[in-house]
């Protein structure tokens, strides 16, 4: 796109295994600090907690550089620190035995689109789709997601930005809206039945076949905090 409306800001996630009880401790550690100590960090822009089959995916938009400055900034600040030791008593690891340098769960981006930037967060809202995939795939999932992003449809679907991440065998397709329900916007793409659309979903299911064969996709959004 190459405009002064692009979005850069760089989104940091991390996954982990958790269930009802502790995804509900989770929150309420979450809370407490966003409104008490996250106003102190203006370059924090968006955090947000999603659950999907005994698995959570935190989300965190940092305007920072890149990624790598803004997990800088999650790991230099003992305040921060302090938050993940916290979580790290009711989140669990999604593989205890892989060693993770940041001290993070965290998943790597491997595809974005930018989308236009918002400056009002709050009204903004995340669907994060969850499969699985093999790290064989990324080159022909991002040629796919390229082709898809370089027409008008992610325009006429009301994407605003789409990056798309993989954590140990986990895909997350993560794509912001300017609607609060996500679920609603997919649904509608079906019933349009755009031919790209379903083009993609064709391609895409032999590359990235279902984490949970039993249900749907979309995770769901548990905790939201905007600046």
């Amino acid at each position: 796109m190459g405009n002064a409306r692009e979005w850069h800001v760089p989104s940091i996630v991390t996954v982990g295994k958790t269930d009802d009880a502790t995804v509900t401790e989770a929150v309420k550690i979450l809370k407490e600090f966003d409104e008490s100590v996250s106003p102190q960090f203006p370059q924090l822009l968006r955090r947000q907690l999603y659950t999907y089959c005994g698995l959570y995916v935190q989300l965190q938009d940092w305007d920072a550089p890149d990624e790598a400055a803004a997990v800088a900034r999650l790991t230099g600040d003992e305040r921060l620190v302090a938050l993940d030791r916290r979580l790290a008593g009711v989140l669990s690891p999604y593989d205890p035995e892989v060693e993770n340098p940041s001290g993070l769960s965290l998943a790597e981006r491997f595809y974005l689109w930018p989308g236009e930037r918002l400056d009002d967060l709050q009204q903004v809202h995340a669907g994060v789709i969850v499969n699985r995939m093999e790290t064989s795939a990324i080159p022909e999932v991002s040629r796919l997601f390229a082709n898809l992003d370089a027409t008008d449809f992610p325009r006429k679907m009301g994407t605003l930005r789409r990056q798309v991440f993989l954590y140990q065998g986990i895909y997350l397709h993560i794509q912001d809206f300017e609607r609060q329900d996500s679920k609603e916007v997919i649904g509608d793409a079906w019933k349009e039945s755009d031919p790209r659309f379903l083009q993609i979903v064709d391609d895409l299911t032999p590359l990235v076949p279902p984490y949970d064969a039993s249900g749907g996709q979309l995770a769901t959004r548990v905790y939201h905090w905007a600046r």
